[in-house]
């Protein structure tokens, strides 16, 4: 049985994911008190002041009264009670995973605030009735949870989300107008998307709250955000994303002195390679040198883990490894070349103008890595291989790691265990040592598992060299690997043990907390912990990662220890983890977007919730490497709803984030799942989605054979909403290659489809698309009743208009108000287009409505507005490297 208690929002207990009706008043007040207290002794007489809120009756009567609540609490709680009688009081015995509070607890304790701040579901215990307990105890817990807000929104920073973040830090300015924090933030996030005037707004804003609430002028943290925006270096000379993405170096690195001398000598060369065999450390060393030396490299680190070797995944494509570094590295989606050669021309152009380290670890062979190697002479790329990689290029350098001398791995192994222990037994110790042939990874478990067992080396010996007898006569080090493997795992806690198996079945790189419980079907969090102590995983930033050589071990045992049954319940409630959790996301990042027919999911499979968009684009991007595999495996498995709908939750994010080309690959695969179980609906949202990768890179045959059939299964499946989008979608493909009249059919049958649907976001969408088509005809009249039409629809169904098409719609009516000599109603509607698109990071088309804005004051004769819009837009293309940027230079220059 499974029991879930949360007070982070209103008090909840689940059993089994069933809510238990908790009876209001007094019980309610109880176990909120116990549980914000939770595994802590509270008295009778405590206990006595919050039930009736400082004003209690009688002593023997209060006494009476709170044995009767206990007893009706226990009584409504049943399996699930975690109140325990203590003498003169209670206490709520829980675990970590069992109390949001202490799982809030934890992840702040390792940083996690991301983790941290999504158990928040509301009001704190909104439904309990208490006047003491909200005052006396809920604002402390407030207090944590703003604490984690900023350190987590300080984190989204460093990693260049100030666009992103501008909308929820307005909120939380709002909401908290006196926590100079994030004031603090949301001038550095402003400042960040290009925003520098609404930057000082927000400073002058809060100075005048502080002076006429408190007295006070801005704190230091204040200060300095204002002397960051006033002193800004334009984003040319100085880049404005700085990628940190290196692993954390590992506490117990020792040795490696003369590989690190080797290392530092050829660090000029332009590329290293580190070789060895599986588990001798080249990861390790490369991440532990790469630290040393990152200093040197001002504008960034790259990493990526290529899956070279994995055993449960094929290689990472490098072409998306490039992509996600040019991200990375501030170049905005929008503006990343389409093909493949285009966008690897543009990936080393821009590593030629920056100082960049890049980590490209477990490559497999030469192709791989080659299109990755940065151009110029001023970056350095640190390569990691068990294959030698001959005929990379001729100037790069080979480190060759060989295993650990005796020295060295006794120094690994001590400064792990101890060095009392060793010098109590050193024949034991020494003979541990040995068993692990010198490979840092045998040693680390080896380690771990003498310090959690704290036995006799001399015992722990026996038990290894027992699971070692096949290794004992062979040279090779990775069998006395596998023996250490066999060796700790046979010592893991039930629970434990079956999670590092189920981990065999899991096709991505790492796994979440999330992720791990849905494969268990239990709460994971304590086995992970157990993984981690005895060095089987390893754990950062909340993503939990095996090695390579522990991925293919846990494989086997998969394979052997779980029953065809059991591994297919553990691979539903993990694709209904993925596919359910994405599908919140795509709802709350493109909420106009027509749903879909899901099942629900299974019990045990953990479903994420978001709060807001940033959320979302968070979640998706923490996860954007599971993605390909977790398809490609559903697929395999024969979960073929799970494929094309996890496709169709993730595609808003793929095309935002320029992954054309592995959009287009997982919707074809989309596709084929929805044909072989003969679902006519996953087959046409799939023929769909593959069309919206096909255009951008111009393949409009393709994608209007896959628009017709989709217009085709829709009918079939009469789907009014699906019809009219498709046809508008077939308006669209038409409209890009200036076939605007015959765009003009397909629009006219949407509009009569939606208006029979009644659907108001499909009507509104219709509405727009005609408005633009009717602006590109010069029909303005019309095209303008259409866009304004559309314009109050989408106030009525998006009141902040924070959605794509809502600013695409407000860009074409200040063009066509603009065509029709409406300047100030135009003017309004180009500025309102140009905020939207900051807050949601589509800064190219800012820039790209603030030249329409300049051209208009220019024609009016305005030209010193002019020169202002025109200015905006080259500060925005100049930061994005876009080149536009030398038109609009011409533009002004012929200004003066």
């Amino acid at each position: 049985m499974r029991v879930d208690y949360r007070v982070l929002g209103p008090l909840e207990v689940l059993r089994d994911g069933v809510p238990v009706v908790v009876p209001a008043g007094r019980c309610r007040v109880l176990l909120a008190t116990l549980l914000l207290r939770a595994n802590e002794f509270v008295s009778v007489g405590e206990i006595v002041e919050r039930l009736w809120d400082g004003a209690p009756p009688q002593a023997d009567r209060a006494g009476k009264t709170l044995h009767m609540v206990v007893t009706r609490l226990r009584r409504a709680l049943g399996e699930a009670s975690c109140v325990r009688t203590r003498e003169g009081g209670y206490v709520a015995v829980v675990t970590v995973e069992q109390l949001d509070l202490l799982r809030f607890r934890e992840h702040v304790a390792r940083g996690e605030f991301g983790a941290a701040t999504r158990l928040w579901r509301g009001p704190v215990l909104a439904n309990v009735t208490s006047e003491s307990l909200h005052r006396e105890l809920v604002p402390a817990l407030l207090e944590e949870r703003l604490k984690a807000l900023e350190a987590r929104i300080d984190g989204d920073l460093e990693r260049n989300l100030g666009a992103d973040l501008v909308p929820e830090l307005r909120t939380l300015t709002q909401q908290h107008p006196l926590r100079e924090v994030f004031w603090a933030q949301l001038m550095v996030a402003l400042h960040r998307s290009g925003q520098q005037a609404d930057a000082l707004a927000a400073y002058q804003e809060v100075s005048v709250v502080l002076a006429e609430q408190l007295g006070v002028p801005p704190g230091e943290r204040l200060r300095k955000a204002q002397q960051q925006v006033l002193a800004a270096v334009p984003p040319r000379h100085v880049p404005q994303h700085v990628p940190r993405q290196l692993p954390t170096a590992l506490p117990h690195f020792v040795g490696r002195e003369a590989e690190f001398g080797r290392l530092d000598a050829v660090r000029a060369s332009g590329q290293v390679v580190i070789n060895g065999s599986g588990g001798i450390g080249k990861t390790s060393l490369a991440v532990q040198w790469a630290h040393r030396i990152a200093n040197r490299f001002p504008d960034g680190q790259l990493y990526s883990d290529l899956r070279g070797f994995d055993p449960t995944g094929a290689p990472v494509n490098p072409v998306n490894t490039a992509r996600d570094f040019l991200l990375a590295l501030g170049v905005p989606a929008g503006e990343i070349p389409a093909g493949t050669d285009a966008m690897l021309e543009s990936y080393r152009a821009v590593l030629a103008r920056r100082r960049v380290l890049v980590l490209l670890d477990n490559v497999r062979d030469v192709a791989q890595v080659r299109p990755l190697l940065p151009g110029g002479e001023q970056s350095l790329a640190v390569i990691t291989s068990r294959n030698r990689l001959r005929g990379l290029v001729a100037q790069h350098h080979v480190v060759q790691l060989d295993v650990l001398g005796p020295e060295e791995s006794m120094v690994l192994f001590g400064g792990r265990v101890g060095a009392e222990r060793v010098a109590d037994e050193p024949g034991a110790a020494n003979r541990l040592v040995e068993l692990c042939a010198g490979l840092p990874l045998a040693l680390a478990v080896t380690a771990a598992r003498a310090t959690l067992d704290q036995h006799p080396l001399k015992m722990l010996v026996e038990e290894l060299e027992h699971a070692a007898l096949d290794a004992l006569d062979t040279d090779d080090p990775l069998t006395s690997v596998r023996a250490v493997f066999s060796w700790t795992f046979g010592c893991l806690s039930p629970v434990a043990a079956r999670l590092f198996v189920l981990l065999g079945l899991h096709p991505g790189p790492d796994v979440t907390e999330a992720a791990a419980t849905s494969l268990l079907g239990l709460p994971a969090a304590e086995a992970l912990d157990e993984l981690v102590r005895y060095s089987l995983i390893n754990s950062q930033n909340g993503r939990y990662r095996l090695h390579d050589l522990m991925r293919s071990y846990a494989a086997e045992e998969a394979a052997h220890r779980l029953s065809a049954d059991e591994r297919e319940k553990a691979q539903r409630r993990f694709f209904d983890h993925l596919m359910h959790s994405a599908l919140a996301a795509a709802m709350k990042s493109d909420p106009l977007r027509q749903p879909i027919t899901t099942p629900d999911p299974v019990p045990g499979a953990v479903v994420l919730a978001f709060d807001v968009s940033t959320d979302a684009d968070r979640w998706y991007a923490e996860e954007r490497a599971a993605f390909g595999p977790a398809v490609m495996a559903a697929g395999e498995a024969g979960f073929d709803g799970h494929v094309w709908r996890t496709v169709w939750a993730i595609r808003h994010f793929l095309l935002a984030t320029s992954r054309r080309r592995e959009g287009e690959r997982l919707q074809r695969l989309a596709v084929a799942a929805a044909q072989r179980s003969g679902d006519l609906e996953g087959e046409c949202r799939a023929r769909r989605g593959l069309v919206s990768c096909l255009i951008p890179l111009q393949e409009f045959d393709e994608a209007e054979r896959h628009l017709r059939e989709a217009v085709a299964l829709d009918e079939r499946l009469g789907d009014q909403i699906g019809l009219s989008n498709d046809l508008r979608g077939l308006a669209y493909l038409l409209s890009r290659q200036g076939r605007h009249m015959r765009a003009l059919d397909p629009l006219q049958r949407a509009l009569a489809v939606a208006t029979r649907s009644g659907d108001r976001i499909e009507l509104a969408s219709v509405a727009a698309s005609l408005a633009f088509l009717h602006h590109e005809l010069g029909d303005h009249l019309e095209a303008a009743a259409r866009a304004e039409q559309a314009r109050d629809m989408y106030l009525e169904l998006v009141p902040d208009e924070r959605d794509t098409v809502v600013a695409s719609n407000r860009d074409t009516l200040g063009s066509i108000y603009r065509a029709l000599g409406r300047y100030e109603e135009a003017e309004a509607n180009y500025l309102r287009s140009v905020e939207l698109q900051a807050t949601l990071s589509y800064r190219h088309y800012q820039a790209d409505t603030l030249v329409r804005l300049a051209d208009m004051k220019r024609e009016l004769g305005e030209l010193d507005a002019a020169r202002g819009y025109y200015r905006a837009a080259l500060d925005v293309y100049d930061d994005l490297g876009n080149g536009q940027a030398d038109d609009v230079r011409e533009l002004l220059s012929s200004l003066s």
